[in-house]
């Protein structure tokens, strides 16, 4: 688990409340990024997300962006057909 998601021995409430990410989640997503996804996620489902959904729904997110930011047309392929 890395250090930002360690919660030391001495804790405001405020900093008690604060979500702890599970071990092994990757660095760039963020307790703050998880709890917004649940706001903005959570009205489309019946039951409550979890902190685990979120992080789910992130990845996912995460790995169609990679796969639509490195999708490159092809040399001449302007998206129309060629018959025609």
């Amino acid at each position: 688990m890395s250090r930002r998601n360690r919660q030391p021995d001495c804790q405001t409430p405020k900093e008690a409340e604060r979500l702890s990410l599970p071990a092994g989640t990757p660095d760039w997503i963020t307790p703050e990024l998880v709890e917004a996804t649940i706001r903005t996620w959570q009205p489309y489902y019946k039951t409550p997300l979890t902190i685990d959904d979120a992080i789910e729904i992130i990845r996912n997110a995460g790995l169609l962006f990679d796969a639509l930011s490195s999708r490159r047309p092809s040399a001449g392929n302007s998206g129309r057909s060629s018959q025609g």
